[in-house]
């Protein structure tokens, strides 16, 4: 049996202050938990249902059998899966983020299903840092985890004040913003180095940010305003982006 205390701990890591005092997150599902062990990550204890428990054999840390009803305590999930993972926090070094050419900067990001998709598809697309604005989603909320797929094991996320991080790479970088109104990304030429911005589900990138932006970029709308959608979801417009900016690589 799961022990009350270990059902509690689990249970605070909804909330980013335990997930911090702790220093642990959850990861739900095996293919999500093996992902993250073949990348190197370390777990701390991984509770699974008595069919796929001997999947887990060969992991250094506690293994524990939980029943469907343990797990339905400990989940976060509405329809539980066969496996639950605590793991520990990585520890990136943020000065790791200026020796790369291409980062991907986010200013208030705050929907974790699109933090976590936006993980997903910059791992798909090789990019491998982002920078997060300090009011950003937390890479370690349990739906960022399960949007991501995995690729937080792979795709180091860092968060600062974006204004300061801007203004001391700005001399190394060239630094596009992703706008409604701006040059069509099909007709931008990408610096070598670079970043790319993308702002919040509502309001875009802040006017603070925007001052530091070399050149505004956009995916252009080939439907009628009148007719079409306002806007793309950022996760989906990240995609747009990386996709153009690998493809004229």
């Amino acid at each position: 049996m799961i022990s009350k205390a270990k059902i509690k701990l689990i249970n605070s890591l909804k909330s980013k202050k335990y997930r911090e005092k702790y220093k642990l997150f959850v990861v739900e599902g095996e293919k999500s938990i093996q992902d993250l062990l073949q990348a190197g990550m370390k777990a701390v204890s991984v509770f699974a249902l008595s069919n796929i428990i001997e999947h887990f054999n060969d992991i250094d840390c506690e293994l524990a059998e939980v029943s469907s009803t343990e797990m339905k305590k400990i989940s976060f999930l509405k329809t539980p899966g066969n496996s639950l993972a605590l793991f520990e926090q990585s520890k990136n070094l943020f000065e790791e983020s200026f020796k790369s050419s291409f980062v991907l900067v986010l200013d208030n990001v705050q929907d974790p299903g699109n933090l976590g998709t936006i993980i997903r598809v910059a791992d798909w697309f090789g990019v491998q840092d982002i920078v997060c604005s300090d009011d950003s989603a937390d890479i370690y909320n349990p739906k960022v985890v399960q949007a991501s797929m995995g690729s937080i094991a792979r795709v180091k996320v860092y968060y600062t004040n974006l204004s300061e991080y801007l203004q001391n790479t700005k001399t190394e970088y060239t630094v596009y913003g992703s706008f409604m109104e701006g040059n069509p990304i099909y007709e931008t030429d990408f610096q070598e180095k670079k970043i790319v911005v993308m702002g919040n589900e509502g309001k875009g990138i802040s006017s603070d940010i925007e001052k530091l932006i070399d050149e505004k970029i956009s995916i252009p709308r080939f439907t009628h305003k009148s007719k079409g959608p306002e806007s793309l979801n950022v996760a989906m417009a990240t995609g747009i982006i990386l996709s153009e900016i690998k493809r004229k690589k």
